[in-house]
């Protein structure tokens, strides 16, 4: 019966050795993976879209009902991803909407497009020292997003910080409540741009017809 113990306690042990080394081999196997700049840049505009999240609930919410900003957000979506077909990133934020979004209310919700993409294009911007929105405010940004902070190119030639301005689209997306689209068969309006994009340059796409 000893012996019988022995034997369970020494396969127990040789299985725990086992288990930490195959464990240790996936750990070394992750760090020797490299993490690229185009990783490491959606990854950080991915923080900052979820800070933003907070900023445009709390604007767009009674401070009656501060309390429920916690559940408004679930209702929000959010996605950084890159499209290679488009050769872009895209930074996408899609709010529910419970009215404002039929054919008559094209003007008001291109407007409203257009301002809480204004809102996160800000919030996005405001560690930048430069005040006013301009292509150099943006390169700015975004090479501090896409670089890391011991490698941050600050002499990086003109024509590839516009390009890499460029190459970043914020799309802020208004979608119909599902009981909004079932009663009034309405459809998302969405707007797009860089964050570089004068905000009456904004392009609104609503009901397939492109502003």
């Amino acid at each position: 019966m000893k012996k019988f113990s022995v034997f369970i306690i020494l396969s127990i042990l040789l299985f725990s050795n086992n288990s930490n080394s195959d464990q240790k081999d996936v750990i070394k196997n992750l760090m020797q993976r490299p993490l690229n700049y185009l990783d490491l840049g959606i990854i950080n505009l991915e923080r900052d879209m979820e800070r933003s999240i907070d900023r445009i609930i709390s604007r767009y919410t009674s401070r009656l009902l501060a309390n429920l900003i916690g559940d408004r957000k679930e209702e929000v979506e959010m996605a950084v991803i890159y499209n290679w077909r488009k050769t872009a990133v895209t930074a996408s934020i899609s709010i529910p909407m419970s009215s404002g979004l039929g054919e008559n209310d094209y003007l008001s919700s291109s407007n409203k497009c257009r301002e809480i993409f204004d809102d996160v294009r800000h919030n996005l911007l405001r560690s930048q020292p430069e005040s006013s929105l301009s292509e150099s405010q943006v390169a700015s940004y975004l090479v501090e997003k896409f670089y890391p902070p011991s490698n941050q190119p600050w002499t990086l030639p003109e024509d590839y910080r516009k390009s890499l301005v460029k190459l970043v689209l914020l799309e802020v997306v208004l979608r119909p409540t599902n009981k909004y689209a079932l009663s009034k068969a309405v459809l998302p309006v969405s707007c797009n741009g860089n964050l570089a994009e004068e905000k009456g340059d904004i392009k609104v796409v609503h009901n397939t017809t492109i502003q």
